[in-house]
């Protein structure tokens, strides 16, 4: 830690400055009682000293006024968490020398904390002055699952300071990306990161932000994976899961240690909807309920009813495509292929005609909607389609059933 410069002690400032404001008076007795008279000259230099010690007693206050003010707001940055901002170093006195050294101190303390906990978090406690302490409320959210790609076959026949060294490349990249874009991140799982939306910070427009938190990270993941190819590192591709609804939010765990997490069935269907993306060859997938919330700023395509294991009600799955169109020059990459969304139509119509049994018409309408050489889904439902070339058999449902959580 680099030693603030010291000054004199208060008292021996406080001391200094009255002795200066004397000065002119002792002066002026001095001449008076050398000359044996008090005349003009005498007068004119207590004068003149009177003037230079006032000066110096107030330029000497304003550098104790100013260095106390400077320290007040660097108490108020440091109450907002705001630790990145360079500290005026050095004080007047020794006594706020030594104050600067332990603010700097603490700083360093609390930049180490906010590492392990949220500083959203951190802030909104101190701002409301709340008491840390088990449970939490329920809110509406939205929440991501990220996940990689066959990161167990990946991560088996590398050395462990690769390994470690890759997938902190990795997550500091995603973690900052997702930060950027209102993302609290709620917790690592080995190669998993989960992430939500609407707490601890308030956020109306949680789906969209969580939608389009997405989409940026699955480019920056792409990014990612030729980057790595480069450096002789393995691709890590990504898939994501999103889906909001009403899960109780707060503080779990003990009275000593605690950790702010989403607690709910809703968090389980973010999770299973990022595993259900390699049964449709698909990156994004999200729900019927974060489609809605998300807004028509994004494309969207319907992928399946899918009847989790342990559910009662079959969840609507959709494809996040892409942005509509990009508001800022920097998100062009992000808008949904053209192709894609010219396809979109014909896509539709044979979603509709498989999930009403229509098979024939569904497979003339999936004609017309991709290539499955070139897109999984639609090489998904060209499969299925092909098992039953007379039609539905009895008893069909179009829901997809998962076996497993």
């Amino acid at each position: 830690m680099t030693t603030a410069r010291r000054g004199p002690p208060l008292a021996a400032l406080l001391i200094g400055i009255v002795a200066l404001a004397a000065l002119p008076a002792l002066g002026a007795l001095l001449v008076a009682a050398m000359s044996g008279e008090v005349g003009a000259a005498a007068w004119a230099l207590a004068a003149g000293g009177t003037v230079l010690g006032a000066a110096a007693a107030a330029w000497l206050a304003a550098r104790l006024g100013g260095r106390l003010h400077g320290l007040a707001r660097e108490v108020e940055r440091i109450r907002r968490l705001d630790l990145d901002a360079p500290a005026q170093r050095g004080g007047v006195t020794a006594e706020i020398a030594a104050l600067d050294e332990a603010m700097e101190g603490m700083k360093g303390a609390l930049r180490t904390f906010s590492v392990y906990v949220p500083r959203d978090l951190v802030r909104k406690l101190t701002a409301e002055g709340a008491e840390v302490k088990l449970g939490g409320e329920r809110r509406r959210l939205t929440v991501m699952f990220s996940d990689v790609q066959g990161f167990t076959t990946i991560a088996e026949p590398m050395d462990p300071e690769e390994l470690m060294q890759v997938t902190s490349a990795y997550f500091q990249a995603v973690t900052d990306d997702l930060l950027a874009h209102h993302a609290t991140i709620d917790k690592y799982i080995g190669d998993a990161v989960m992430a939500l939306w609407n707490a601890p910070k308030r956020d109306l427009a949680h789906a969209m932000h969580g939608c389009r938190a997405a989409l940026h990270a699955r480019a920056l993941t792409l990014r990612l994976e030729e980057e790595f190819a480069a450096r002789g590192w393995p691709r890590l591709h990504t898939r994501f899961g999103l889906h909001s609804g009403e899960a109780v939010v707060g503080n779990v765990g003990s009275s000593d240690r605690m950790a702010f997490t989403a607690i709910g069935s809703m968090v389980n269907i973010a999770s299973r909807l990022e595993g259900m993306n390699k049964m449709y060859g698909t990156q994004i997938l999200v729900s019927e309920q974060t489609r809605l919330g998300a807004g028509n700023a994004f494309v969207f395509r319907p992928v399946d009813l899918v009847l989790a294991k342990g559910a009662q009600d079959p969840l609507e799955v959709h494809e996040l495509v892409g942005l509509t169109f990009a508001q800022d020059p920097k998100e062009a990459a992000l808008v949904a292929p053209p192709a894609v969304v010219a396809r979109l139509p014909a896509w539709g119509e044979a979603i509709r005609r498989y999930r009403a049994g229509q098979f024939g018409h569904a497979r003339e309408a999936l004609r017309e909607a991709g290539d499955p050489r070139e897109d999984p889904l639609v090489a998904a439902y060209a499969e299925r389609l092909a098992r039953f070339p007379d039609g539905p058999p009895p008893g069909w449902s179009p829901v997809t059933r998962l076996d497993s959580k």
